[in-house]
């Protein structure tokens, strides 16, 4: 629909300019009044250009009748200070360059506006989410150590080789599982902090697949690094830990087995960005942005906390993370720190988007 609005708009934009041009062109003789009406109408289609288009409308069309009122101005014989046309032609640029960087610049503080509307809203829902997954986890964490110190001294009386060790083992793997939840639900409810220090990029990108690596094996899948070794940043190293784990974890189940994940990172501007990439079946269509809200989840057997930290974590290092389809299929998520332990500003709104690595 709005597409089809800009092609009026054009069409409008280009009747009214050929309209207006053709008055100055036309032979029969008139009154010099009426030819100064005929130079004032062009700065009609100048104006609507620029309130339509911006900066790049109102000097479009500007130059376009400059252009075509160009010739009349050159064929003046007297003062260049006399010459009406070519003192109109300035007021035309001038008219166009004007009302386009002011539309334009009205529609940055709007998109500004808009964009912190959009923060506000998503701080104060996380937040409401945060002191609600916060309450439920304190009440959880309670019987659920309850039942793990029980399951603990149960398991004095099932050695290995009993026939119900096998059940003693499925519970106990089940509490582990339960107490990751319950400290998801803790950070989510918690603002998090991190103090910067210098990491290999490698380092932590190892210790990641490492605490992954039954994960993978038992998946089926093979998880790659490609992080050059002398790769040096600065970021907290548990909260990069805890989110790089995420987005591998994440990226493991979705993929079949045979499948393979790979893990780059690389400077990138201020910052350092780590692409972590599946073969799996990609995103869900349509909701790439709600991937990151908590409790967002297409698995069966997902808590949707996973995302919504990696985010966290992305912009407590003044950074962002984001999620988009390969074309050659699976999905591909970029993270990327700032590095404030460089002493550099938080980051504007404008952040790069993830880019394809070099080489």
């Amino acid at each position: 629909m709005e597409k089809r609005a800009s092609w009026v708009r054009v069409l409008i934009l280009v009747l009214m300019t050929a309209f207006t041009l053709s008055l100055h062109y036309m032979l029969f003789p008139m009154p010099h009044w009426i030819h100064l009406l005929h130079r004032r109408l062009c700065y009609v289609p100048i104006l609507l250009g620029g309130l339509w288009f911006g900066l790049a409308g109102g000097f479009g069309v500007a130059l376009v009748i400059a252009s075509a009122t160009l010739p009349l101005a050159l064929m003046y014989h007297g003062p260049i200070w006399t010459n009406e046309d070519l003192i109109e032609i300035t007021f035309y640029f001038g008219l166009g360059i004007l009302t386009g960087v002011l539309v334009d610049r009205r529609e940055r503080e709007r998109s500004n506006a808009e964009r912190l509307r959009q923060q506000l809203e998503r701080s104060e829902r996380q937040a409401a989410l945060g002191r609600l997954a916060s309450g439920v986890a304190h009440e959880i964490r309670t019987p659920l150590g309850s039942i793990q110190g029980a399951a603990e001294i149960l398991a004095e009386d099932y050695p290995e080789g009993h026939p119900k060790k096998a059940f003693l083992d499925i519970l106990m793997a089940e509490v582990g599982r339960l107490k990751a939840v319950v400290q998801e639900f803790l950070d989510l409810g918690r603002p998090i902090t991190v103090e910067p220090e210098e990491l290999g990029a490698r380092d932590i990108a190892e210790a990641c697949r490492n605490s992954l690596m039954a994960l993978a094996e038992g998946s089926g899948v093979r998880v790659d690094i490609g992080v050059p070794a002398d790769c040096r940043i600065w970021a907290d190293p548990f909260r990069l830990h805890q989110a790089l784990t995420n987005l591998l974890r994440n990226a493991i189940q979705a993929s079949a087995k045979g499948g393979r994940v790979r893990m780059d990172a690389w400077l990138d501007g201020e910052g350092c960005l780590f692409a972590v990439e599946d073969e799996g079946s990609g995103l869900p269509p349509g909701e790439e942005g709600r991937l990151f809200e908590p409790f967002f989840t297409k698995r069966k057997d997902g808590t949707g906390l996973g995302l919504a930290l990696v985010r966290q974590v992305a912009e407590a290092h003044g950074g962002w993370v984001r999620g988009e389809n390969r074309p050659e299929g699976g999905a591909r998520f970029a993270l990327w720190l700032r590095q404030s332990g460089r002493g550099l500003s938080a980051p504007d709104a404008a952040a790069p988007g993830p880019r394809a690595k070099k080489g």
